[in-house]
């Protein structure tokens, strides 16, 4: 991913997350204490510099300096977010606390992830195994998305919900196990996704 693309994913989160975008409310919130928009700011920059092929000098302090307020920003926040996971743009975290997503996880453009989520692998089955999350998903909090899975795009997964299986896309589930609940009700809620 080059830097302009870096920067436009920025902006799509910070309009997703605040509702505008500027160059005061970047620098604002690049500036500002232990807020998730700060956390993806971060995420997103330290993404750049950890996948360029070769670094000068100039840009590995920057991304020392970037990845150690990132870890700080993560403890602050709750979220554990490696920044090597490939995420796309507009990710929305609206809160703090308790989130949790393993670092080979692909998630797509336009997620929404609340707290108390864990994204991760089944350990009984195997550590490397982990989902895949498609475009305009909704992760209610509590959700626990586990395993070598793909959830297809336009899809909300209901609060304390436990999905250990394939979605198909434009669905609403919930339960634990989750299970499909509505087909058609899933576009309500992710009008506000785009």
């Amino acid at each position: 991913m080059d830097f302009v693309t870096t920067i436009e994913y920025i902006k799509k989160d910070i309009y997703r997350n605040i509702g505008e975008y500027n160059k005061s409310v970047l620098i604002k919130n690049f500036f500002s204490k232990a807020t998730t928009v700060n956390l993806l700011i971060h995420y997103r920059l330290c993404h750049y510099y950890v996948t360029l092929k070769r670094r000068n000098c100039l840009q590995t302090l920057v991304y020392y300096f970037l990845l150690y307020r990132y870890k700080r920003l993560q403890i602050y926040c709750g979220v554990e977010l490696n920044h090597r996971t490939e995420i796309g743009y507009g990710l929305r975290l609206p809160h703090k606390g308790a989130i949790v997503i393993h670092p080979n996880t692909r998630i797509g453009n336009n997620c929404e992830i609340m707290s108390c989520v864990t994204i991760g692998n089944n350990i009984f089955k195997s550590r490397d195994e982990v989902p895949t999350i498609g475009n305009n998903v909704m992760i209610c909090s509590g959700a626990r998305i586990i395993g070598k899975i793909v959830i297809s795009d336009d899809v909300v997964i209901g609060a304390n919900s436990v999905v250990n299986k394939d979605i198909a896309s434009g669905v609403v589930v919930a339960g634990a196990p989750a299970k499909v609940i509505h087909t058609l009700a899933s576009k309500k809620y992710l009008i506000n996704l785009n």
